[in-house]
């Protein structure tokens, strides 16, 4: 699902260090050790890493240019308190003290009841499903001519019986579109009683699906994901649907204006399972966005139909259940992909033909609310701005040193689960230090020279290709936002999860540390 911030617009040096170099959700405090180490930062956009340490008693020689001096300290265990204390040989550090604190959940009554039927899915598929029926005897009809008319569930309960329904009619069809994944046809209902402008509806029919290949959020995202159903979905489990080849777009008063769009696979389901389910392939989009931002309702589409495809590539056919933060990391850095496409300025918030990182006093898009409350681990879900914020964060990093599309299409195909999918994609073995290197480029987005997988910001575009389809992705810097990034010299973090540390500004000489992180931590020193 999707959620809006506001509704009416939203050199590198190696360290030493003990232990091993991988850790794990098993990890022990007896892997870590620790260390004294003396690091020789002397030239500008200088790095040193420290991995599975305890406590680290660091001496910096930052040579005779004025530097700042960061740290970026990653926790391999929950409720870790780290603290970080030093002196400077020409200045002292200013420390500031941190600790978590509950998060706002900012859920609707509405996306709670999505939340709870997506998580109990797994339970759902294959549960008791007797073997594949008949297909024939499973094929649906409806009506996708213009002007049919059609009562949907767009509420239910626990029990999955449904609480809301309404009538809509179909506004727009595109019939029999020829596309890679095979002919498919688009149907968009609005709920009756609502008026939208003409050409809304006309833009939003065009953007999903239109004639031609390579010129539709359907063609984009299929290209690199595969395709969003298929009568396979009954051969692994009897209560879902048969494959009708069409996809259903409902335009409706949601009530609130928090929410942009959503896709419930309640609806994947026959009626005979779930009587709440409208036994169609679709997407729900507030009514009260399109009327107000069609881009942004173009960027929900974008998200939800990662969503809808994740559910058939990876829940149905690989029985891959993904935790809820890996899943909307895909869709979020499927919006970024597409930022381009769309021509809309994406979870950047910068014009789409602007490659730059922008200008500074950025007050929109994902990453204000990043900043804010930048220590969440990024294996964590809590459905607020705040986790969105993280998870785009992490994504958009990903994309610009891991392989931009073809990264996303190796997440997509993994028979691995997450966190195990998200190393076999980008090659690298122990995720605690992908994490600190995401860290690292947060901290290093204000540089546009910046070697290595460290990068947001090259002062253009990054490109990107899958399937000789070329892609475009705007560079970022977290530092022209009109919330900067929190620095905090001490806290208490998760596992997977970072503190951001700035030791002083205009440093020069001798620089002394002592990090304490009682049960380990990844520790990366950079000197900007």
């Amino acid at each position: 699902m999707r959620l809006l911030l506001l509704f009416a617009s939203l050199l590198l040096i190696n360290g030493c260090g003990g232990g091993s170099t991988g850790s794990s959700d098993s990890s022990s405090s007896t892997d870590f050790k620790p260390v004294e180490a003396s690091y020789s930062l002397t030239n500008t956009n200088s790095i040193a890493t420290i991995q599975n340490v305890t406590n680290a008693t660091l001496h910096i020689d930052l040579g005779d240019t004025p530097k700042s001096l960061y740290l970026v300290t990653t926790s391999h265990f929950d409720n870790q308190t780290i603290s970080i204390n030093g002196s400077s040989s020409n200045r002292v550090m200013n420390e500031n003290s941190f600790s978590k604190s509950a998060e706002s959940s900012q859920k609707s009554d509405l996306l709670q009841r999505v939340d709870s039927f997506n998580e109990k899915t797994f339970k759902l598929l294959r549960a008791s499903s007797s073997g594949a029926e008949s297909l024939q005897k499973n094929k649906r009809s409806s009506d996708n001519s213009e002007g049919a008319t059609s009562q949907f569930c767009v509420d239910m309960d626990s029990s999955y019986s449904c609480t809301r329904q309404i009538s809509a009619t179909a506004v727009r069809v595109k019939s029999k579109i020829a596309t890679a994944q095979g002919t498919k046809t688009l149907v968009v209902w609005l709920q009756d009683g609502l008026s939208i402008k003409s050409s809304a509806l006309d833009d939003l029919s065009r953007i999903f699906l239109e004639p031609g290949m390579g010129n539709d959020i359907y063609d984009w995202e299929t290209d690199i994901y595969s395709k969003e159903w298929g009568d396979d979905a009954q051969s692994t489990d009897s209560n879902l649907i048969s494959d009708a080849s069409t996809v259903d777009i409902l335009v409706y008063n949601m009530n609130s204006s928090g929410i942009a769009g959503f896709f419930w696979p309640k609806d994947n389901f026959k009626k005979s399972f779930i009587a709440a389910s409208n036994e169609k392939i679709m997407f729900y989009i507030n009514a009260q966005l399109l009327a107000a931002d069609e881009k942004e309702t173009f960027t929900t589409l974008d998200h939800e139909f990662q969503h809808m495809i994740h559910f058939y590539q990876r829940a149905v056919l690989k029985d891959i259940h993904d935790d809820t933060w890996f899943n909307e990391m895909m869709s979020e850095t499927t919006e970024d992909l597409l930022a381009t496409k769309i021509g809309y300025k994406g979870p950047r918030n910068v014009d789409p033909n602007d490659g730059s990182a922008g200008s500074a006093n950025n007050d929109g898009g994902r990453f204000p609310a990043f900043n804010a409350d930048n220590t969440l681990s990024i294996t964590s879900w809590g459905n607020s701005v705040a986790h969105y914020g993280k998870v785009s964060s992490f994504g958009t990093f990903l994309l610009r040193n891991y392989g931009g599309a073809t990264l996303l299409h190796k997440l997509m195909s993994s028979s691995s689960y997450d966190k195990k999918a998200l190393l076999e994609a980008t090659g690298e073995s122990d995720l605690h230090k992908l994490v600190n290197n995401w860290g690292s480029a947060v901290i290093l987005s204000d540089q546009t020279s910046i070697e290595g997988n460290l990068r947001y910001n090259s002062g253009t575009f990054f490109n990107t290709s899958y399937a000789g389809e070329s892609y475009t992705l705007g560079s970022i810097n977290f530092f022209n936002y009109t919330t900067a990034p929190k620095f905090r010299n001490s806290g208490t973090i998760d596992n997977y999860a970072n503190l951001y540390s700035k030791i002083g500004e205009n440093l020069s000489g001798s620089v002394n540390l002592t990090v304490n992180a009682p049960k380990g931590a990844i520790i990366t020193l950079i000197a900007k």
